[in-house]
């Protein structure tokens, strides 16, 4: 009769060890790799989520421009440089008066003010759709909250239809998302 022995060898118990290391090896480098793409997804996410806000808060603003929209012209700091901002000249109805609006980005917050208008606010040349910024003697009636990595660029004004660019500024490099809204009652 043949006895067998009952119990592990040396041999077979280092290759449980090795396959078992291998296999919990592997896993935590799956986890790792899982865990790293997860905080890049996540941080997409967020710059994304930003974006939407902004756009969402511009469309939203800009929609209720109103509700007879008579002048509208871009806003720069000079003339090579990029529109910072949207002024326009609203009529108010039961009023006689006009009222100038803005809205522009600053330090990462977007803005609306107004103030009564007056002859200066647009340039004499009907045709220019460049204006100085012009920001004494306002009063802000909207202000956003900051911001953080995200520039706001109005690019161009046809037929009542404003179209501008939201660039988001990130560690991997910018992103441009290129928009526009229509503006009711534009005369």
């Amino acid at each position: 009769m043949e006895r067998t022995r009952a119990g592990v060898t040396l041999v077979e118990l280092a290759v449980v060890l090795a396959v078992f290391t291998i296999v919990l090896a592997s896993v935590l480098l799956m986890f790792t790799d899982l865990t790293r793409r997860s905080r890049i997804a996540l941080g997409e996410v967020e710059r994304y989520s930003e974006l939407f806000r902004v756009d969402s808060l511009i469309q939203a603003e800009l929609s209720k421009a109103g509700p007879n929209v008579e002048r509208i012209a871009l806003v720069r700091e000079n003339e090579d440089g990029p529109a910072k901002g949207l002024r326009y000249m609203v009529s108010l109805p039961f009023v006689r008066g006009k009222v100038t609006k803005q809205f522009y980005i600053d330090d990462g917050r977007l803005f609306i003010w107004e103030k009564q208008a007056v002859q200066g606010d647009f340039p004499a040349d009907s045709n220019a759709d460049v204006v100085e910024s012009l920001n004494d003697n306002v009063d802000i009636v909207f202000s956003s909250s900051s911001f953080d990595h995200v520039d706001l660029e109005f690019v161009s004004i046809n037929g009542g239809s404003v179209s501008y660019s939201i660039v988001l500024s990130s560690p991997d490099g910018t992103r441009t998302h290129r928009s526009s809204v229509r503006l009711m009652n534009v005369k």
